[in-house]
């Protein structure tokens, strides 16, 4: 499912001329495109993976995230994101 989401931004020259040229480089057909697999490989970069439900969690601090569709907490150990308590939905 797919939710519409526009932004809408102006780009000095060099920022186009560098959107010009991913797009050419990646033979992408749109700068949207450039700009959504810009995000989604920042995203894949700073995600928390929920090791409990595999959804995308968020940081609360450098070594804690919340899972919003689990409710689980997740600590970071030596690396790794560990889940270290989990809330039952009421």
């Amino acid at each position: 499912m797919a939710n519409e989401f526009h932004v809408s931004m102006q780009l000095n020259t060099q920022e186009q001329e560098v959107v010009e040229m991913l797009q050419d480089e990646m033979q992408l057909p749109s700068t949207d495109d450039v700009i959504r697999l810009l995000v989604r490989q920042e995203a894949q970069r700073k995600a928390v993976v929920c090791p409990t439900c595999g959804h995308m969690a968020r940081k609360a601090a450098e070594d804690v995230a919340n899972c919003n569709s689990c409710l689980s907490v997740i600590t970071l150990s030596e690396g790794i994101w560990e889940v270290v308590q989990m809330q039952k939905r009421p």
